[in-house]
């Protein structure tokens, strides 16, 4: 059996050896980690943007309604496997000599914090809802009840996500 001998071991400035193998497999490697990391850096810039357009709806302004759990009864699973499809309900209870007139379910951390909107057609006493929600984390999801004289109460519940959605920001 003949022996083939080719020298696999470069020389790089001096004192650095590699092999060919090793310098291309480790310069792809750069190459790709910097792509994944640029499109990363770039969706989390797209999501704050997005996020920043909808100041009204960050957890600091929320905290600033008036909170009304009596009025507001919210269902949602405090732990959630994955975040794509989370059941939630909710019952509202209208306060004396008021009616209900709309209702908003907001989720602060998800690239587009506005769920849902929803208008009762003929204003009344109590509303029930159910419908299914994506979060993208872990967070308070906040309902936002506006009652006929137009003021605003507000209820929130935290949900723990394990495996999250709404990366694609949708």
């Amino acid at each position: 059996m003949r022996k083939v001998h080719m020298p696999s071991i470069k020389t790089i400035r001096g004192n650095i050896s590699c092999s060919k193998r090793d310098f291309l497999f480790g310069l792809t490697s750069l190459f790709f980690l910097s792509k994944s990391t640029n499109a990363l850096a770039q969706k989390m810039q797209a999501v704050q943007t997005m996020q920043s357009q909808y100041l009204e709806y960050q957890p600091v302004a929320l905290k600033k309604l008036a909170i009304d759990a009596k009025a507001i009864e919210l269902d949602i699973p405090p732990l959630a496997d994955t975040g794509n499809s989370i059941p939630f309900t909710i019952k509202l209870i209208a306060p004396a000599d008021r009616l209900i007139q709309s209702f908003e379910i907001i989720a602060p951390e998800n690239p587009f914090p506005m769920v849902l909107r929803g208008k009762i057609p003929k204003a009344s006493k109590s509303y029930q809802f159910s419908t299914r929600i994506r979060l993208a984390l872990s967070q308070d999801v906040w309902v936002i009840v506006t009652l006929d004289n137009g003021q605003k109460i507000a209820n929130s519940v935290p949900s723990v996500v394990t495996l999250n959605a709404c990366f694609d920001a949708t």
